[in-house]
């Protein structure tokens, strides 16, 4: 176990880091440091400490974590899952068939011998149906611990290995999409372009934040142009995102212009949406849903081997209408021994409270 901070790590770790999250089954691209290092530098927040397990010189896993005190969700001192504005889920890159070694280790290190002892570890958005998740739960019950839940749902997904994208749709989302696209075909020549390696480059960086700028967004102030050090964190995520052959665009486009754009992140078997943006002007055409649309049926094709589509949404966007599938995902706690189990379990009282103060 070696522990540090973010910024010591040398340009051969951080070579290794990358590649174990480029080659694992479960990737996630938000602990990557082609992620963690824009966001660390550009975004609000403490540096993370970065934990690696190796074996030899073998990287089995990586995790960034930020120290917690006690509040009232959980009332003790804790290890967090480094977490972003940005970070849509939380969690480690495990080497494959490494999981219950990395959970023993990372547990039994947050306990005695990180820089500070602590009695809990704790998760935002941490995915459920990885290896990782239940080794991480197995471990802390041999610690006296368990995993106390403190938020759960079910995020969208495509899984592209159970049939044919369109047959999976609902035929009334499907039949809508359809007519909304012959009408903008009336309007102009529509097409979509798929954008991967080079092609994901610096213009198409600009289309889809000047995509992303509009409509509510930018009257919310939410957009990424509408924050200098936001537009400043996304250019740096995805230069170096397309430096490792991972960043992908979707374009909707009418007549040559884009009209909708979609930003993604292939990892492994996996395609992570990220960003999406669209241009109000044709808002009776659902452009935002037609470029999601026509992505999912570009996949089988583009990449074959690709096993799932991830649109890192929560339960009530649109995205639950176009993808037929669920991944279970919860925030909370591990504890990491039997008071501080029974301290998060006394927690439950007053949860009530902490969630009218946190939404206060």
């Amino acid at each position: 176990m070696r522990w540090g901070p973010l910024g010591t790590l040398g340009a051969e770790e951080l070579a290794q880091w990358s590649a174990l999250g480029r080659g694992t089954s479960w990737s996630n691209p938000f602990a990557m440091p082609e992620f963690v290092l824009p966001a660390a530098r550009w975004l609000e927040g403490p540096e993370p400490a970065v934990v690696r397990v190796l074996r030899g010189n073998a990287l089995l896993g990586v995790g960034c974590f930020v120290d917690q005190g006690p509040d009232l969700f959980a009332p003790l001192r804790r290890l967090g899952s480094f977490r972003s504005l940005h970070s849509y889920r939380c969690g480690l890159l495990v080497r494959d068939g490494e999981d219950d070694v990395v959970a023993r280790a990372l547990l039994q290190s947050a306990r005695t011998a990180a820089p500070r002892r602590r009695h809990g570890l704790s998760f935002e958005r941490l995915a459920l149906g990885d290896p990782l998740s239940r080794e991480l739960e197995r471990s802390a019950a041999r610690l006296g611990g368990s995993w106390h839940e403190r938020a759960r749902f079910e995020r969208p997904v495509l899984r592209l290995d159970a049939g044919p994208v369109e047959a999976r749709v609902p035929a009334a989302v499907r039949k809508d999409l359809e007519r909304r696209l012959r009408r903008l075909r009336e309007q102009g020549a529509v097409e979509f372009r798929l954008l991967h390696g080079n092609d994901a480059g610096e213009a198409a960086v600009e289309r889809h934040l000047r995509l992303e700028h509009q409509g509510w967004k930018r009257e919310a102030g939410t957009s990424l142009l509408a924050c200098e050090r936001q537009a400043a964190f996304f250019r740096d995520m995805c230069a170096r995102f397309r430096a490792v052959g991972a960043m992908v665009f979707g374009e909707l486009v009418l007549d040559g212009q884009a009209i909708a754009s979609t930003s993604n992140i292939l990892l492994g078997d996996t395609l992570h949406a990220f960003k999406s943006g669209w241009d109000p002007a044709f808002k009776r055409y659902s452009p935002g849903r037609l470029n999601e649309w026509m992505l999912m049926r570009a996949l089988p094709d583009a990449w074959p081997g690709l096993r799932c589509f991830d649109s890192m949404s929560g339960e009530g966007g649109y995205m639950a209408e176009l993808l037929p599938d669920r991944e279970p995902v919860a925030s909370g706690a591990f504890s990491l021994s039997r008071p501080a189990r029974f301290a998060l379990h006394a927690a439950r009282a007053w949860r009530p409270l902490a969630w009218r103060l946190a939404s206060d």
